[in-house]
């Protein structure tokens, strides 16, 4: 902090004395402080009292205060924030990761889960080999197997569309006279 000028007329705002009063160089900034007051706030968190703006020290400057130079505070202050913000993103693009890897899982296994039950249905209907994995059929078994699976969902939708019209249709039928 450099010292801008000192007047003997100007009191200091926090003691009021009207000794060795300088007035902050910080644009837009007058607030006045006398050499002890502002060594005090100095030391405890390197803002101007008045505009509240960080204050960047000098080394000689901090010489003339007796001041101890707080390399953590000053040298690191926006590596923490930095850090944060990496932290920030690198966490945020491990759930989006994570949640697609999840995604693409529970995908697969609905999809197997509903191939499978297609499966047993054209098993019940007695459409194509009698066994669940289709090995009778050869070399092709898997995509024998996949191609009467999604047959069977197909027939199995069918029938579920069709069971829950007839029982719609059965118990929430109105009569001719509008009675239930």
């Amino acid at each position: 902090m450099e010292i801008v000028e000192t007047k003997q007329q100007i009191e200091c705002h926090c003691c009021t004395t009207k000794e060795d009063v300088h007035i902050c160089e910080l644009d837009n900034c007058d607030y006045p402080l006398c050499s002890t007051c502002k060594e005090k706030a100095l030391k405890l968190e390197h803002k101007c009292p008045g505009c509240r703006r960080e204050i960047v020290i000098d080394i000689k400057i901090m010489d003339e205060l007796h001041l101890e130079p707080d390399l953590e505070n000053l040298n690191n202050r926006k590596c923490i924030n930095c850090s944060q913000e990496i932290k920030d993103t690198v966490v945020w693009y491990l759930y989006t990761y994570i949640m697609a890897v999840v995604a693409i899982i529970g995908m697969s296994v609905i999809s197997l889960l509903m191939v499978m039950a297609g499966r047993l249905v054209t098993i019940i209907f007695t459409i194509g080999p009698r066994d669940f994995w289709c090995h009778s059929m050869g070399a092709d078994a898997f995509g024998w197997f996949i191609a009467y699976g999604l047959l069977g969902d197909v027939i199995g939708f069918f029938i579920l569309c069709c069971s829950a019209g007839l029982i719609n249709d059965c118990c929430f039928r109105e009569d001719n006279n509008g009675d239930w």
